[in-house]
């Protein structure tokens, strides 16, 4: 050990209430003559010859493609803006154990600024053919959906969607009834219904004509809009169904969309428990209840996730109806890192998290292997003289951050470049100083078979310690820092004063780093990297609990 310085919801099956009077209009079929009678859906089974293969791919191929390829092109990240009118949950059944909505009016001032940053980032004019703040979203996301779709080469957007196509669409996964994979609903905003009767059924043919040849796809009408389904008879028991009880008055799909405190231009909602309950029977369910218990979400029941941007950034929201066992209350360790830090990594409770995440690792692997972790962690300990899952809560701690500072490199006294074996990177953790120091040694020892290594080991002020790979920068990391007073960090963490887990990079400090390492190398940063770095600012992701919910937000700042 190098010298040390020590001192200073309900689910499927539930009852809804019923829809306000008046919230949609009367219900239409289309193909198929009389409604379903009320309270049915229609048989998954009969009646669909062997197209019902296709709905394995889910969603309608062209239709959907209109709605999800925003996310190739980074479209989705706009402000909250709910607008006026019915949105697409109103079209969508409650059964619904998946829901993606998106508003694509293109004359909204806050879809525009947000279009005006992201021009800023190199090639996103080339990938996504948006070279204006004012193009028709909507033609674009057209055109890219079917571009590489010759059963829809003989629809043009100006002659057969444009008249008809509003400024909102939905995507939802439906339970089939036979307890196969989800049904598929897409649901259209239409400003001309005679218009969208004449022209949808042209879509939803060419979309199917892959996927499902024998079941070209049906078409109803809720309101103000279109549903797009596999067949016309699920299109109807879809539409039959949202008009009797539909998503937007669930009260958990409700509870957790007020979460959010804003949808945006674009959410989603999954409910977790219907889609593990879904897949209870089969190997991929088992899988899922394993993963979901390892990670601490098997306590997270719902999650709702919204894509927005504010004046400078780009941010997505999430809501989870839950807290995991043993997240802590708020990670303070990395509001003390130095106002240099370049990249932080932070979150409090870790060691209980890595107590209850390998009590559960454990059980899982030697259920098919008895006495596995055992002797993996014997033989471990044999090896480097490290003690799992021991030493890594004593490396984390209650609280626990580590941070790469973004001060110059020194340089070489010998070569006069930047010397990248005094980088500094290091951790600050509240686990006793005794404990930090006895783990650094057996660390030491046992990179040091391959490696030579020394690390620097510090007491806090007031308890904790720190570790740092560079003796100037262990002292630097040992005294009360003020990154969470930066301004910076401020735009880039939501709620950074009470944040439980928090990553932040600070763009700015990585370009002028960036710099000194190429400009050493005789390779100076130049085109598109230097653009995409200079257009950034900064980026934080930051964890919160707040009630029963965990919230979290990943923010882009731009400069």
């Amino acid at each position: 050990m190098a010298d040390s310085t020590q001192g200073p919801h309900p689910h499927p099956g539930q009852t809804y209430g019923t829809p306000a009077a008046g919230q949609h209009a009367p219900t239409e079929w289309l193909g198929s003559g009389d409604p379903p009678r009320e309270g049915t859906r229609a048989a998954p089974g009969e009646g669909e010859g062997p197209g019902r293969g296709g709905r394995r791919g889910i969603i309608l191929g062209a239709a959907v493609a209109v709605v999800v390829l925003l996310a190739g092109g980074a479209v989705f990240a706009f402000q909250a803006l709910s607008g006026g009118g019915p949105q697409p949950a109103e079209a969508v059944p409650s059964s619904a154990i998946g829901f993606l909505r998106v508003d694509l009016d293109p004359s909204a001032d806050q879809k525009m600024d947000a279009l005006s940053l992201l021009r800023r980032v190199p090639q996103f004019e080339e990938e996504t053919g948006i070279t204006s703040d004012t193009d028709d979203l909507r033609k674009r996301l057209f055109e890219l959906a079917l571009e590489d779709n010759e059963n829809c080469s003989g629809l043009d957007y100006t002659d057969d969607i444009e008249p008809w196509l509003g400024d909102r669409a939905g995507v939802a996964a439906i339970p089939a009834a036979d307890g196969d994979e989800p049904d598929g609903l897409v649901v259209l905003q239409v400003s001309d219904e005679d218009a969208a009767r004449e022209n949808l059924p042209a879509l939803s043919e060419c979309g199917f004509a892959d996927m499902a040849p024998d079941a070209p796809g049906g078409v109803a009408f809720v309101g103000e809009y279109a549903l797009l389904a596999e067949t016309q008879e699920l299109a109807d028991g879809f539409a039959a169904a949202a008009e009797k009880s539909p998503l937007s008055a669930d009260a958990d799909y409700t509870a957790d969309r007020e979460a959010l405190d804003g949808e945006g231009l674009a959410s989603a909602w999954v409910d977790l428990e219907a889609v593990g309950e879904s897949l209870s029977d089969s190997d991929d369910g088992r899988d899922y209840a394993e993963a979901a218990a390892l990670s601490g979400l098997g306590d997270i029941s719902s999650v709702a996730m919204s894509l927005r941007t504010n004046s400078d950034s780009l941010e997505v929201a999430v809501a989870a109806d839950g807290v995991p066992a043993g997240f802590g209350d708020t990670a303070e360790a990395v509001q003390t890192l130095p106002d240099s830090t370049l990249f932080a990594h932070g979150f409090a409770g870790g060691s209980d998290l890595i107590e209850a995440g390998w009590a559960q690792l454990s059980e899982n692997l030697n259920r098919t292997e008895p006495g596995a972790v055992d002797r993996f962690t014997r033989d471990l300990e044999t090896s480097t003289g490290l003690q799992f899952p021991d030493d890594l809560q004593t490396l984390v701690g209650d609280d626990f951050a580590l941070a790469f500072d973004g001060a110059p490199l020194a340089l070489d006294p010998a070569t006069g470049e930047p010397d990248l074996t005094a980088v500094r990177v290091g951790v600050r953790t509240s686990s006793d100083i005794v404990a930090v120091a006895d783990l650094v040694t057996r660390v030491e020892g046992a990179v040091g078979q391959f490696y030579p290594l020394d690390l620097y080991d510090q007491e806090v002020d007031g308890g904790g310690s720190v570790i740092a790979l560079d003796e100037a920068y262990a002292n630097d990391l040992a005294a009360d820092g003020d990154l969470v007073e930066s301004a910076t960090y401020q735009a880039a963490v939501a709620d950074p004063q009470d944040a439980a887990a928090v990553t932040f990079v600070d763009f700015d400090r990585a370009l002028t780093l960036a710099d000194q390492v190429s400009e050493a190398e005789g390779e100076p940063l130049e085109g598109d990297d230097r653009q995409a770095l200079q257009v950034l600012r900064a980026f934080g992701l930051s964890v919160s609990v707040d009630g029963d919910y965990t919230t979290a937000t990943a923010r882009l700042v731009f400069d």
